[in-house]
């Protein structure tokens, strides 16, 4: 079983609004991403939330939500809140960020199929070699997650464990694009444009 958390707690404070709720395509950026992680092979969605909107757009695309009260404290406390709803039959969960609406299904489906045939236990995907989102960790990481703090996520324990990454090669850096400001945005919306087929 695998579970996708899908991280839409942020601040937006280089947006200046929430920038998970601005429009894109026919709907909004996290819609985007919710209905994404629903056509990937992932068994479970779960969405952390701060913002009531989003958390009633997730109820009413049928997946499991839960309420961050603690967002003022950093990322590490959606990923604690997302971790603690995941399935105990979940062998695998893979952390997902709401500003990322250019990560299709494909792409989740390629590291989730890498971590069905691999016996590493943390997929990273590369685009063009770097290092992006989203990622899989195996559920023996569970407590080293909840352990972290602070305004970032579990990317100590990927830069601490290298013998324990399986690296998934993705073609094309683009897909990697978060909106985290206004320029941001009119990029991923003119990628859009560009190329329908995204």
């Amino acid at each position: 079983m695998i579970s996708t958390v899908i991280l839409a707690s942020g601040k937006s404070t280089r947006m200046g609004k929430n920038k998970l709720l601005l429009p894109f395509k026919e709907h909004t950026i996290i819609e985007e991403v919710i209905d994404n992680s629903l056509k990937s092979n992932s068994d479970e969605i779960i969405l952390v939330y701060k913002d009531r909107t989003i958390g009633e757009i997730g109820k009413n695309k049928g997946i499991k939500t839960i309420y961050n009260s603690e967002y003022e404290k950093g990322q590490s406390t959606s990923v604690k809140k997302g971790l603690g709803e995941v399935s105990p039959n979940s062998q695998g969960i893979l952390f997902v960020l709401g500003d990322m609406p250019l990560i299709h299904e494909e792409i989740m489906n390629k590291i989730i199929n890498t971590f069905k045939n691999t016996k590493k236990t943390i997929i990273v995907p590369l685009y063009n070699g770097k290092r992006g989102n989203p990622v899989l960790f195996h559920r023996k990481w569970k407590n080293n997650i909840m352990d972290i703090s602070g305004d970032h996520g579990p990317r100590k324990l990927i830069m601490e464990n290298p013998n324990e990454i399986e690296y998934v090669h993705i073609y094309d850096c683009k897909f990697n694009l978060d909106v985290d400001s206004k320029g941001d945005y009119e990029r991923v919306k003119m990628l859009i444009e560009e190329n329908k087929s995204i």
